[in-house]
């Protein structure tokens, strides 16, 4: 790959695996703390990204 790239749907995707893997009982518990961390940092990311799409397409189908 050239030019390497990650997508909002690669991070949901990621999202979801940690979700997965922590409901699975694949980290140790004293790993927990961290994974949490990066998963709210995630959460949050992908929130946002979701409720900026939302304005603009309000946005735009006023401008119509």
């Amino acid at each position: 790959m050239d030019n390497p790239q990650l997508t909002i749907a690669d991070l949901a995707s990621i999202q979801s695996l940690i979700d997965t893997a922590c409901s699975r009982g694949a980290f140790k518990a004293a790993e927990m703390k961290q994974i949490g961390e990066v998963y709210e940092k995630l959460t949050g990311f992908l929130q946002a990204v979701k409720e900026q799409a939302e304005s603009e397409a309000a946005q735009q189908s006023q401008g119509e």
